[in-house]
């Protein structure tokens, strides 16, 4: 897609507007009290990327993509999903000085797995069709940026013994914004890295991508996807972690459930399913990796919202499903939840 077409005078050539482009980039992301740590030791080293971005393994550092081949980016990121996640240990402080003024966490362990990924993804269009040169790829997480050089010495005696083991488990699609003050990056699609399976044969194959959010393409299209809505609006700000799983065919959202973890159970608040592709199996189906991937989260239960006796309900009530509450609200027809156990 392009932005338009520019002007010209009368009689004369028109030139296209630029494309629009998008600034991204790719990263295993460090989360939990690993992150908290790792942003301490941010802030004591003034560290430039501090609120512009999570702490963080780079896999594809920036380039400009057009906006036309987002959707050809989305696909790249799920390919990744069934890779199992990077068992690593960040630490000791090493630095990129007298190059550049940075200091970062050394990764060891599974670095192999890191830079796997890291060649899976370095592709078209992700990194230009013309190779460059670059520099050896050094898994790290930085700490600091642009650190004056007068510190670096005590900050890497200070770090010398510092270790931190932690499962980078997630890849994210990163956007920086750069109209907005400091330039900050945003996540705008992740990959659960081991969320990734492959079921069906014969051209019905579905893949399964585990994700906590609706990446641009798949966004659009449960828009535009008429489907079960939750029993109320404070359902999309549920507390707990964002759990999504969705259902791709030929590269392209066919069904999806969203919704959250709260203690041991899944609680799904959304589902949607592709209109053209009913009647293949792709609901149960769909249900039944939802299953797998809470029990593979360690929960126990999975809950859906529903309207009531309509044919969501009864399509988890031939599940297992039972009614557990209903919801009257403000709506002519009444809601409820249906829960089972899984394992």
């Amino acid at each position: 897609m392009t932005a338009g077409r520019g002007s010209a005078p009368a009689g004369g050539p028109r030139r296209a507007a630029p494309a629009t482009r998008r600034r991204l980039l790719v990263a295993m992301t460090v989360a939990g009290d690993a992150a908290r740590e790792i942003d301490g030791l941010r802030r004591a080293l003034g560290g430039s990327g501090l609120g512009r971005i999570d702490p963080h393994v780079t896999l594809v550092p920036p380039v400009n993509v057009r906006e036309e081949d987002l959707v050809d980016v989305l696909r790249l990121v799920r390919g990744v999903a069934a890779a199992d996640p990077a068992e690593v240990v960040l630490g000791p402080a090493r630095t990129f000085a007298p190059r550049t003024p940075v200091v970062y966490l050394e990764v060891g362990g599974d670095t192999a797995r890191i830079a796997d990924l890291r060649r899976r993804l370095s592709q078209p269009p992700l990194v230009p069709g013309v190779a460059r040169p670059e520099r050896p790829f050094v898994p790290h997480v930085t700490i600091g940026g642009r650190v004056d050089r007068a510190r670096i010495a005590g900050a890497l005696a200070m770090l010398d013994e510092f270790r931190l083991p932690v499962s980078l488990a997630t890849v994210v699609l990163c956007e920086q914004d750069v109209a907005a003050p400091r330039h900050p990056w945003h996540v705008i699609a992740d990959v659960a890295l081991g969320s990734g399976a492959t079921v069906g044969r014969g051209g019905r194959e579905l893949v399964f991508v585990g994700s906590t959010i609706l990446d641009p393409e798949t966004a659009e299209w449960a828009q535009a996807t008429p489907g079960e809505e939750p029993p109320g609006p404070e359902k999309d700000e549920a507390a707990g972690a964002r759990f999504v799983l969705v259902a791709y065919a030929g590269g392209r959202p066919v069904g999806a459930v969203v919704g959250s973890v709260a203690g041991a159970t899944v609680e799904v608040h959304r589902i949607r399913l592709d209109a053209g592709r009913r009647g293949e199996g792709i609901g149960g189906q769909l249900v039944a990796a939802a299953e797998r991937a809470a029990a593979g989260r360690g929960c126990t239960r999975v809950v859906f919202a529903a309207t009531a006796d309509g044919p969501v309900e009864r399509f988890l009530a031939h599940r297992g499903y039972v009614r557990e509450a209903v919801f009257a609200g403000d709506s002519r027809d009444p809601r409820v939840t249906l829960g089972r156990s899984v394992r």
